[in-house]
């Protein structure tokens, strides 16, 4: 038996050794760049990362029935593979592996914008999509009685918080997106947010976390009603440079790049791939304990910002993550892929540790 996996997979090398010793499963590593239908033609598993397509080219003809993705959108994989439903094939994707950190991402963000006085407490946020990230996402808010509007067509929309018209969220003052990119589908997410539903919208700040495709970026780097901030860009990794120069901060798609959600994702990928082919492997435990129950929050943040920014911020200063990427990017041409590959993990809080810190503003 072969297994094909990409080098740049994390927190996976105990499992790849253990593999090979023990169970004399053959492992070819390669890297996305390389990836061919001749490299993986006599493999019996792949495991790659977003930046691999999965489609006939690479897939025909092989002997591949397992495919899994160590990350949690699954755009870049064929449907007629995403799709796969006979019992002796399976497509995996770590769906949810990220969330905690993308969520985190988003409230860093607003940290930054209310300890710049861009936003309070007070202002309402709207979330597109409410899978795994968005609804995790309003969960925080409501720790921090952030008041938080959602739309996602696929949810019953008498759900509390639900608007069943996307153009009633693109009223709240911050509008963040999670939504999954599709062309197809009865509600294909290709441009959802457009000239035509943002021109009259009252949002002051547009956060997307999601895929670049989701809005019309070119009609975004053109206006300046509100202001744009992504980590997600059309076209990666041949992103536009005036949309990211134009853009008020952003980030070279790291938003769920936390030590936790990358061993959250490459865990469940392993235990998936172990089902399905019947391997007994000790898995161990991927989740890290944190501890901030004691994290003192400064007093401008709790008598004037009445958020802690300063706990965020110590997270992940986005600001100089932004002036970083500009820099590289716009300034001396570093290719995306390398700045993005470049980025430490950094670890995350969970939602335990979210709601200790929200417990010293209630």
């Amino acid at each position: 038996m072969r297994l094909a996996v990409d080098v740049d997979i994390p927190y996976i090398e105990n499992f790849l050794e253990q593999l090979s010793a023990e169970f004399s499963w053959d492992v070819i590593k390669f890297s996305d760049s390389f990836l061919n239908n001749k490299v993986i033609s006599e493999c019996d598993a792949i495991f790659v990362r977003s930046t691999s397509k999965i489609d006939d080219s690479l897939i025909k003809d092989s002997r591949i029935s397992f495919i899994g993705s160590a990350t949690s959108g699954h755009d870049h994989i064929d449907n007629k593979y995403m799709n796969w439903t006979l019992s002796d094939k399976k497509c995996f994707v770590a769906k949810g592996c990220n969330a905690d950190a993308v969520a985190n991402y988003v409230l860093t963000i607003m940290s930054l914008l209310i300890s710049k006085k861009e936003i309070s407490v007070n202002n309402t946020v709207g979330i597109v999509g409410y899978g795994n990230i968005g609804s995790l996402l309003k969960q925080k808010l409501d720790m921090f009685n952030i008041k938080s509007y959602f739309y996602d067509p696929y949810i019953d929309s008498t759900k509390k918080g639900c608007k069943d018209n996307i153009r009633d969220i693109l009223n709240c003052d911050i509008v963040s997106l999670h939504a999954s990119y599709s062309k197809i589908g009865h509600f294909p997410s290709h441009h959802l947010l457009n000239q035509g539903n943002l021109t009259d919208s009252k949002l002051k700040f547009l956060i997307n976390s999601s895929r670049g495709e989701v809005v019309d970026e070119e009609y975004l780097q053109n206006q300046t009603t509100f202001k744009y901030i992504s980590d997600v860009w059309s076209n990666e990794p041949y992103c536009s440079k005036k949309a990211i120069n134009n853009a008020y901060l952003s980030t070279p798609h790291i938003a769920g790049y936390s030590v936790q959600a990358k061993k959250n994702a490459s865990t469940s990928l392993i235990r998936s791939f172990c089902n399905f082919f019947n391997i007994n492997i000790h898995i161990e435990d991927s989740s890290i304990k944190t501890n901030v129950s004691n994290f003192d929050i400064p007093e401008i943040d709790l008598i004037e910002n009445k958020f802690p920014c300063t706990f965020f911020r110590d997270l992940f200063d986005i600001e100089l993550c932004s002036n970083n990427f500009k820099h590289s990017y716009l300034e001396k041409g570093d290719l995306f892929p390398d700045i993005r590959k470049s980025f430490k993990h950094i670890n995350d809080y969970s939602i335990y540790d979210i709601e200790d810190a929200a417990r010293k503003f209630n």
